[in-house]
């Protein structure tokens, strides 16, 4: 169950918080492509939309009008963030800043707030709420409109929320009642706050203004904004009284079913998951289903803006093509006179390579030996240490192991010991299906004190990937538990897996004292980031944020 919350808790950042409306503004009139791109976004259209703000960017550049080339960029920021490319919506609009410069101008100053806005909200969705407060605090100092201003103190209020720091949200969410003239976002400022104040004091019972910000929806017949209500509501009751809590939890489900809203589903979902026993496996398996098909959806949007973006890219390339072929014919002489010059350095460079030669043979001969020193040692660490580590953790979480399981894998470890002098010791079990057996080792480190949450280990991530790839993975998951075990002191481990049209993507997260540049240096570590590279993917390694203790470690790797 902790392993469904912490997904569902990426879809819950930024439930009652207002994404703000959006608005054109131009300097002019529009091109064509602009024009058209913002039909078809009226129309819903959004992928198309995407493509012609695309050439309509291209467009803007061409007649140097900086500010249509950032309104382009900004709604295609948007459009990413929206359908769920946060990463990608961010860099769109920090390209869009260059462009917008001149922040006297009142068009310049409106786009700027759209801008950081659109930033701010792809940052809460990636839990990055220091960034996400930055922008919403450039958004307000190009923002003069009260009702706009209420929305972005809304926004930080529920930000600070996420983040705990109750007294700064309750300040911002009171600016936001007091402000605004808007009944809805009266409504969601007032659930807001009676949320930071029952969170900060657990005597402040929030429930008559939770019920009221739901009349006040229900009576303007908004079902979006009514589902936010049923949302704290169920969380409300979660505690209290289940029943009431059920209830709440099926109409947030039946509404978000009528509106079309797979994240509200999830979200249902999951406090249905956790209320109904009765029911559990059906809910949870369409929870599987619709989580699946969002996760599918979001990855076939972002490769679809990619190739978007690389289509246009291209078709510029073949106009700087072009171009360069009419250099070509100046570069053939200088080509020529590079190649006698070439020569005569060859001929110098021949002289003295060859007194040098019996030099680097010899330098070669001793960096040789440190390799295979460097080579023997990695494959003791990896095959004895930590292979011999995880028969005890096993044996130490796990008093249920039979004698005959242990003498099993000791006589494997034993095996693998034996041929270390041969260049590959790893051994393909095909027996095994791999999602299962990353599973059992999760499953080996998990303890009285030690929570281990597996997200995305679908059989389906390891498809088409070779044996010995997979090894590779296995041995630096080990080591990221066993330096976990040993050095982080953490209480709950979580290991997420996403796979892509191109990528596997693997990510690692526990709640222990984080890492330092001397762990880096040490063995283990290097061993990791030579197996990653070694498969042509990166890994990287970072501390939680200051108020957080703990480490991420994030690793990708091609299959194909």
């Amino acid at each position: 169950m902790k392993k469904l919350f912490l997904f569902f808790l990426t879809l819950t950042i930024t439930t009652s918080c207002k994404k703000k409306i959006q608005t054109d503004y131009t300097n002019g009139q529009d091109n064509f492509n602009y024009a058209k791109a913002r039909k078809l976004r009226d129309s819903m259209k959004i992928d198309s939309a995407y493509y012609f703000y695309n050439l309509a960017k291209d467009d803007y550049k061409k007649m140097g009008d900086s500010l249509g080339i950032a309104q382009s960029l900004i709604n295609m920021g948007i459009i990413q963030t929206n359908r769920g490319d946060f990463y990608g919506g961010i860099e769109t609009s920090l390209e869009a800043e260059k462009y917008l410069r001149n922040d006297n101008d009142i068009n310049v100053k409106a786009n700027l707030a759209r801008n950081f806005n659109n930033m701010a909200i792809a940052s809460s969705f990636l839990y990055n709420y220091n960034d996400a407060i930055k922008f919403y605090q450039n958004t307000l100092k190009y923002t003069k409109d009260k009702n706009d201003r209420a929305v972005y103190y809304n926004n930080i209020g529920k930000v600070l929320t996420n983040m705990k720091e109750y007294t700064k949200a309750k300040y911002y969410l009171e600016l936001s009642l007091n402000t605004t003239s808007n009944t809805m976002d009266y409504a969601r400022a007032l659930s807001n706050l009676s949320a930071a104040k029952y969170l900060s004091d657990k005597n402040d019972d929030p429930l008559k203004d939770y019920l009221r910000a739901l009349d006040i929806r229900y009576r303007s017949k908004n079902i979006t904004e009514m589902n936010s209500s049923y949302a704290t509501l169920s969380d409300y009751y979660s505690d209290k009284d289940i029943d009431s809590a059920k209830l709440y939890a099926e109409k947030m489900y039946s509404t978000s079913k009528q509106i079309k809203n797979p994240e509200d589903q999830l979200q249902a979902l999951q406090k249905l998951i956790n209320l109904d026993k009765n029911n559990y496996l059906k809910y949870f398996n369409t929870f599987q289903n619709i989580n699946d098909s969002v996760i599918i959806a979001r990855g076939k949007a972002k490769n679809q803006f990619a190739l978007i973006k690389s289509d246009i890219d291209k078709t510029e390339s073949k106009n700087i093509e072009l171009q360069a072929k009419n250099l070509e014919a100046e570069n053939k002489l200088l080509y020529r006179n590079m190649i006698v010059a070439s020569l005569l350095l060859t001929l110098i460079i021949g002289v003295i390579w060859y007194t040098k030669r019996k030099k680097r043979l010899q330098k070669e001969k001793e960096l040789e030996v440190k390799n295979t020193e460097l080579k023997y040692s990695k494959k003791v660490h990896d095959v004895v240490a930590n292979g011999i580590y995880q028969v005890m953790t096993k044996l130490e979480n796990h008093l249920d192991i039979s004698r005959n399981e242990t003498l099993d894998d000791l006589e494997y470890i034993y095996n693998r010991s034996r041929n270390l002098s041969y260049e590959n010791i790893e051994i393909n079990d095909e027996s095994e299906i791999f999602s299962e057996k990353i599973r059992k080792l999760m499953g080996y480190f998990t303890s009285d004190h030690i929570d281990t949450i597996l997200i995305g280990n679908d059989v389906e991530v390891w498809e088409n990937i070779s044996h010995s790839c997979k090894a590779e993975v296995y041995q630096v998951l080990r080591e990221l538990l066993i330096n976990m075990k040993k050095h982080s002191h953490a209480d709950r481990v979580t290991l997420k897996f996403e796979r892509t049209f191109e990528k596997v993507k693997i990510h690692y997260s526990d709640t222990g004292v984080g890492i330092n540049n001397e762990t880096i240096l040490k063995n283990g570590v290097r061993n990791m980031i030579n197996r990653i590279e070694n498969l042509g993917g990166c890994i990287t390694f970072e501390n939680k944020t200051q108020t957080e203790k703990g480490m991420i470690v994030h690793f990708s790797f091609p299959f194909s």
